[in-house]
């Protein structure tokens, strides 16, 4: 049976509490006031965004136009007004996202604002700690197309926190979403597969929030005179006036303070949150230096809601919208929404792996937009002729992810300036400055571990490590490679996050683009029980490791997530596990935000034993990886 017809329909038990579609009016979906039309490319902050922006002030509570959620183990829409929206996994429902819908307009938020997401929690989960996270999704029109199957997939992460049983209400900092007048969605989603929790519903306007503070615009007109103090001394000459001077060099005014937060909010630990946080996402857009009016609002509108139905169309606006709508990869190739597809094929042979990419796509009927390719020390330059013809096909946009390891010197030695290699690191620098300038994946001497010699003087300590793979980065980038996309690629075995010099292998977020894991789908007993969750997120008994996508959401919350080598092992004593493994995969993608890449590592013959890790031994394992290529998340343009 497969993963959508074992699908229930539309349990209404949860794993600790009730999910009730309540018999009340459906929350509006439309007929809102989105501002003034936002434009597309260069001249998107144009002069009817900051029109459409002044006004506003203080502090408003936004109630959802939409509030819902989806559920991978139920097969129907999502529900119009839930009296709470499950988040986690539990048993009935399988893994649970909410969903929420919010308008923004220019009555209600100025360009200088901070914005957070706050939802009272109904039930809290009963274990000592819950990871819960906020992305960005495209705004569905109707609540009638949201299933688990059809879920936009998620843009930004903007924060994650952690829960537990005396959490009270969820607060999260969304200031960098909210970057224009419209309509912004947000999935509230765990990594966490045995959590579980319920927030509460929208109904009778109460539950979740989108909280703006908004501060007064600067003022655009002269600054009225005042009369100076007595002991003030005479004006200045104007003939004595320095010509940097100008007439309007006074003091600033203090703007006029707004009203915060209600003091002692309760945070997700229970205790008052602190202060908004400044902005830390897109830039605000500036106030019309002109002055220009104030557009006309309805006086009877409630703050936070639509202020009126608007009159005729308006363009769609908002980063929600116009950013999400189709998913393309934008900066350092991160997706602007959902995941790139990759793989490194025939590995471990000597056919022609190029060949071996197109005969791997009309496998699996999807076009792998990474190519995975393996170099070492310096027997050639890359990318080659070959590896370069992929990437220019405008039918099926490829891009690399060239994994070099260097052998002409240790960790160490190169970090100091080995001649050797800075000879070759030169030549393919010009070679790449010449020859290709499409963004392209980079890693140096991927799965360090295994070959740390933590011994004073080896130089190949892990220090050393992290020291040459900036080194490397660093020489490229000033010999002109900037399409370079760096990738720390660590390997998946949990021995070695163990080790106390795990953390000195990290070269530092300003040559560090992408975090990678090497992950397969093989448990730690072999018991062919493994799924996709355990390869992304793999723990061990009560070690204080988190697994790797907890441990980058708490360390390096900044930096997407690639899976640069995935794989399960085709076993004769479990034929179905390949199988079970790809279906998995395609509904715990729900969990995994922050997965930004899935690279297969497809061998007939792995070094580890000879293991198979082929797609194509099994017809249902074949037919579960193309059902995985066509799930939503992977519905990704790759712009170059």
């Amino acid at each position: 049976m497969s993963g959508t017809d074992a699908r229930q329909r539309l349990p209404l038990a949860t794993g600790r509490g009730i999910v009730t579609v309540l018999a009340v009016l459906p929350l509006v979906l439309a007929g809102f006031v989105i501002g003034y039309g936002v434009g597309t490319g260069d001249g998107r902050f144009g002069d009817a965004v900051r029109e459409a922006w002044e006004g506003g002030e203080g502090t408003v509570d936004h109630r959802p136009l939409a509030a819902s959620f989806t559920a991978t183990s139920v097969a129907g829409r999502a529900p119009d007004a839930p009296a709470v929206l499950p988040v986690g996994y539990s048993d009935d429902l399988g893994i649970a996202v909410a969903h929420l819908q919010f308008a923004v307009d220019e009555t209600t938020v100025r360009p200088s604002h901070t914005a957070e997401l706050r939802l009272p929690v109904a039930v809290p989960p009963d274990s000592e700690a819950m990871t819960v996270e906020v992305a960005s999704v495209y705004p569905v029109s109707c609540l009638c197309s949201l299933t688990a199957d059809t879920a936009p997939p998620y843009g930004t992460v903007w924060d994650a926190v952690e829960v537990n049983a005396g959490t009270t209400e969820i607060v999260f900092d969304v200031t960098g979403a909210i970057n224009a007048p419209g309509r912004y969605g947000f999935a509230v989603t765990s990594p966490d597969r045995k959590a579980y929790l319920e927030l509460e519903g929208a109904e009778y306007n109460t539950g979740p929030a989108l909280r703006t503070v908004s501060e007064p615009d600067a003022p655009t007109g002269p600054v009225p005179p005042t009369a100076p103090p007595t002991d003030a001394p005479p004006p200045a000459d104007p003939a004595t006036v320095p010509p940097s001077a100008s007439p309007s060099d006074t003091p600033p005014v203090a703007p006029a303070p707004t009203d915060p937060p209600p003091s002692g909010s309760p945070s997700p630990t229970g205790s008052p949150s602190p202060a908004s946080p400044a902005p830390t996402g897109p830039p605000a857009v500036p106030a019309d230096p002109a002055g220009s009016p104030n557009p006309t609002t309805d006086p009877s509108a409630v703050p936070g809601l639509p202020a009126s139905e608007p009159t005729e169309p308006l363009p769609e606006s908002g980063q929600s919208e116009d950013q999400l709508s189709v998913c393309s990869t934008g900066d350092k190739l991160i997706p602007t929404c959902g995941a790139l597809v990759g793989v490194a094929p025939a590995a471990h042979t000597s056919r022609v792996k190029e060949d071996e990419l197109l005969a791997f796509e009309e496998r699996v009927q999807h076009t792998q937009q990474i190519y995975h390719a393996y170099e070492r020390g310096d027997a050639r330059l890359f990318p080659t002729d070959a590896q370069i013809a992929l990437t220019e096909d405008p039918e099926k946009p490829r891009t690399l992810f060239i994994n070099w390891k260097p052998r002409m010197a240790s960790w160490a030695e190169i970090a100091a300036g080995d001649e050797e290699t800075d000879a070759y690191l030169d030549r393919l620098a010009a070679h790449i400055t010449e020859n290709f300038d499409k963004p392209f994946f980079f890693t140096v001497h991927h799965e360090p571990e295994n070959d740390v010699i933590q011994r004073e003087g080896s130089g190949m300590e892990a220090a050393d490590y992290a020291a040459m793979f900036r080194y490397v980065v660093e020489r490229l980038r000033a010999h002109g490679v900037d399409n370079l996309v760096s990738v720390m690629n660590y390997m998946g075995y949990l021995k070695w996050v163990e080790k106390p010099w795990h953390d000195q292998l990290y070269p530092g977020d300003d040559v560090v683009d992408w975090i990678g894991l090497s992950g397969y789908g093989q448990s730690l007993h072999d018991d062919g029980r493994s799924d996709f969750g355990e390869i992304v997120d793999q723990t061990k008994g009560d070690t204080a490791w988190p697994g790797f996508y907890h441990w980058i959401a708490r360390e390096h919350p900044d930096k997407p997530m690639m899976l640069a080598e995935w794989g399960v092992f085709h076993q004769d004593e479990y034929p179905d596990h390949q199988t079970a493994v790809f279906e998995a995969a395609r509904y715990q993608m729900a969990h995994y935000p922050r997965l930004k890449a899935i690279v297969y590592f497809e061998t007939p013959s792995d070094s580890n034993g000879g293991r198979n890790s082929e797609i194509h031994l099994d017809e249902g394992a074949l037919e579960a990886f193309r059902n995985l290529m066509r799930s939503p998340f992977f519905a990704v343009r790759l712009q170059q």
